[in-house]
């Protein structure tokens, strides 16, 4: 009888509960995926068929090959596998897989365990926490740009076969996986002839789903049969089959629209060009013009390369592309298309130098009069590599030469790309009107030719520059529109990067308990997603929206497993970041000394890089720090350095915390009546933002300044301005606290006090409020 119960590593698989656990916390995975772990580890001894295995988790041998390889890559990146590493699950030419993971020790399942309920809500999240206009929204825009720009997001797929996906709004046409008729070296086709078969329709101008679009919703619908009939996923529905003949191949498309059916078949020697000649068939019958033939020998081999590493990577397999393209021909591999190919390989793999290298090198030796397409798309990429290695100047001088190719020829893809990365660099560096421009480009020309996560991550993109804006509730529903694209596309690693810019969101909006439900979703994203730093960012914007609720002991442990598993390198800004909110944290504990000296180690030029933001807000915290360590002389130098900073940039949010600080500084040194004026200077700059955050971040100290000279109908002002939000902020409820006893209200200044020590959880009640009857 089979064992119920499988250890390995940190994980416990319960195979009769069908429940995987790691740390003793439930991993949330689609049935069909845990059904191939245990029919794996189960027939560990030996091989493990494709065949076999889908009829042993899907009852049938016909199952989509997109399914099968997209469950083997979620359990592979689960378990800290990679396609080249192959530790735990590797590949068997020409047959399938097999379970090699060592100390793999079986026993008996306990009954208690299996029925172990899912955790609700797996403590772990991502980029920053709740400062005046947050930074980890700049490195998720980094994080989805980069990869948009590439190849249209295909690095960020990662499948959820529960969810319902569907295109924005109906396609002209969806090809799907070809039906191949041939020995198992020929597997490829099956992807591969639906990359050439939409690419070439979009040539021809009809607007086909990209190839990656319709891998995700194949994964998303169960395979072929789940999309076989939905004529509100596209107008066309085209169906390729491809067999060998005695001369060659015979290609066979089929396409219908509900009522009529289209169908052409062409032969020919190679299995490429006969698809080729039959999507020019069909777009005749369609009404369509065939694009222009560039056919022959060399382009023929080089082209079945292509499609082959494409359907590769497709598939999920970039250590397959790249084999593939070692094992080629040494000059097809020195032909620029297939060159341009592996250095997106290498990006993808996170070898983002290797890349820049890879790409500058084909652009240097690309001939003169090379087409403008290929020297567009290397420059996409290569303004990619750079953006992602900081290098801000370059991949703008890169996308705006990629723009300048391609801007009048009929390549929407290409330029919407470059559009999307021109909008990135203007964003990283606050010219917020050019990236929106660019931006709306980008969507529009997305929208013409059907890509729908490319208009997801436009959305994206939309939101976080409504967010450096200073516009939070209109980056919300951006954000919003492109969370549920992604999610419907089953783009599992770009939804985690919209969830967490809505975590920021909503702490803007001083929304805390919307922050912490949605942080809550992080938890399957990080147990699926394979991107080590995003697991970072997730985690640090679980623990911001932990600490907004209070939660400072849940935050802090997170910070702590942030420090000891981030890379000190890689990961240098984020730590920083993590070093900023545990400075808030402490303040919030009451600690000041222990504040400013945390704030002081992550106010560094690597920290203002990351964001301008950020660090003012830190360089607020350290100030704050040094005033509550009773060390007047040092704050009040560096709130002068602060004011000297905020004026060389016009940044309005800078501006309202350098008057703040201005004004604690005088409160400080009892100046009150220039406090005063600098509380009254930074709630009008708060007030023209209109953020709920900064305007409750200086009301409430402002109606504390003004309750103890006094002036207590202006209290009552000012706290009425902040009044909205004393049910779900705890300065906004202390302030309605105060301002009821100053006026003699003893029964609301015991609910409003009591609301505030509610909301108070972990944190330190200031001493007048803790001091109310």
């Amino acid at each position: 009888m089979a064992s119920s119960l499988y250890r390995f590593g940190r994980f416990r698989l319960d195979a009769q509960a069908r429940e995987l656990f790691e740390d003793e916390r439930r991993v949330n995975l689609p049935l069909s995926t845990i059904d191939c772990l245990i029919h794996l580890i189960r027939h560990r001894d030996r091989p493990v068929g494709r065949d076999e295995l889908a009829a042993a988790v899907w009852g049938r041998v016909d199952v989509s090959e997109v399914s099968l390889n997209h469950a083997v890559m979620r359990l592979r990146r689960l378990l800290g596998d990679t396609g080249n590493d192959q530790r735990v699950i590797r590949t068997v030419p020409r047959l399938g897989y097999r379970w090699v993971m060592d100390g793999t020790v079986e026993g008996e399942g306990d009954p208690d365990v299996s029925a172990m309920p899912a955790d609700p809500a797996a403590p772990v999240a991502a980029p920053q926490s709740q400062p005046p206009l947050q930074s980890r929204w700049r490195v998720a825009l980094a994080a989805v740009l980069a990869a948009a720009v590439l190849l249209g997001g295909l690095a960020l797929w990662r499948s959820r076969p529960a969810v319902e996906p569907a295109p924005a709004a109906p396609l002209a046409a969806l090809v799907l996986p070809a039906a191949v008729d041939a020995p198992e070296d020929w597997r490829w086709l099956r992807l591969g002839l639906l990359d050439l078969i939409s690419s070439h329709l979009q040539r021809g101008g009809l607007a086909a789903a990209p190839s990656e679009t319709v891998v995700a919703l194949l994964e998303a619908h169960g395979g072929e049969a789940g999309i076989g009939a939905r004529h509100d996923l596209a107008h066309w529905l085209i169906r390729p089959s491809a067999r060998r003949t005695g001369e060659g191949w015979a290609v066979r498309v089929e396409a219908d629209d509900g009522t009529r059916s289209v169908v052409v078949e062409t032969r020919a020697a190679d299995a490429v060009q006969a698809a080729r000649g039959a999507a020019d068939e069909l777009l005749i019958k369609l009404g369509r013009t065939p694009p222009a033939d560039t056919s022959g020998d060399a382009s023929l081999a080089q082209e079945t390369l292509q499609r082959r590493v494409n359907a590769a990577v497709l598939a999920g397999q970039v250590d397959v592309a790249r084999a593939l393209i070692a094992e080629a021909a040494p000059a097809l591999r020195a032909s620029p298309e297939i060159a341009l190919s592996q250095a997106s390989i290498e990006f993808f793999s996170g070898a983002y130098e290797a890349c820049r290298q890879q790409t500058e090198a084909l652009l240097a030796r690309l001939p003169a009069d090379t087409g403008p397409v290929l020297r567009a798309r290397a420059l996409n990429t290569l303004g990619a590599a750079f953006f992602r290695l900081g290098r801000i100047d370059e991949a703008e001088a890169a996308y705006a030469e990629s723009i300048r190719l391609v801007e009048r020829a009929d390549e929407p893809g290409v330029l919407a790309r470059a559009y999307i990365g021109i909008g990135g660099v203007a964003s990283q560096r606050m010219q917020l009107e050019a990236a929106a421009i660019s931006y709306g480009r980008a969507r529009t020309l997305h929208e013409l030719r059907g890509d729908a996560f490319g208009v997801a991550a436009v959305d994206l993109n939309l939101g976080l520059n409504a967010m450096q804006r200073g516009q939070p509730a209109a980056a919300l529903t951006l954000l919003r529109s492109a969370s549920e694209r992604f999610e419907k596309l089953a783009a599992e690693d770009a939804l985690a990067a919209t969830l967490a810019a809505m975590v920021d969101v909503h702490l803007l909006l001083l929304e805390p308990a919307q922050a912490l439900a949605l942080s809550e979703r992080f938890g399957p994203l990080q147990s699926h997603g394979g991107n080590r730093r995003q697991r970072w960012e997730l985690t640090l914007s679980r623990a911001g929206a932990l600490a907004a609720n209070g939660r400072l002991d849940e935050a802090e442990t997170l910070i702590a497993r942030i420090f000891d598993g981030a890379d000190p390198v890689e990961d240098a800004p984020l730590r920083l970041q993590a070093t900023s909110l545990a400075a808030r944290i402490a303040l919030s504990r009451g600690r000041p000394a222990k504040a400013e000296e945390l704030a002081s180690a992550a106010l560094t030029p690597a920290l203002e890089l990351r964001s301008r933001l950020d660090y003012a807000w830190t360089w607020s915290t350290r100030i704050r720090g040094l005033q509550g360590s009773g060390r007047t002389e040092a704050a009040r130098a560096e709130v002068m350095r602060l004011l000297a900073w905020s004026e060389a940039d016009p940044n309005q949010s800078d501006r309202v915390y350098a008057a703040l600080a201005q004004a604690g500084q005088a409160a400080a040194e009892a100046r009150v009546d220039e406090a005063l004026d600098h509380y009254a200077e930074a709630l009008d700059r708060a007030a023209r933002r209109a953020i709920p955050e900064e305007l409750v971040a200086v009301g409430q100290p402002y109606v504390d300044q003004l309750l103890a000279s006094g002036r207590i109908e202006e209290a009552v002002a000012v706290n009425g301005r902040i009044a909205p939000w004393a049910d779900r902020d705890l300065r906004a409820a202390w302030s309605e606290a105060a301002v009821y006893r100053a006026l003699g209200q003893a029964a609301p200044a015991a609910a409003a006090q009591a609301r505030a020590q509610r909301l108070a959880g972990e944190r330190a009640l200031p001493e007048g409020l803790a001091a109310l009857p």
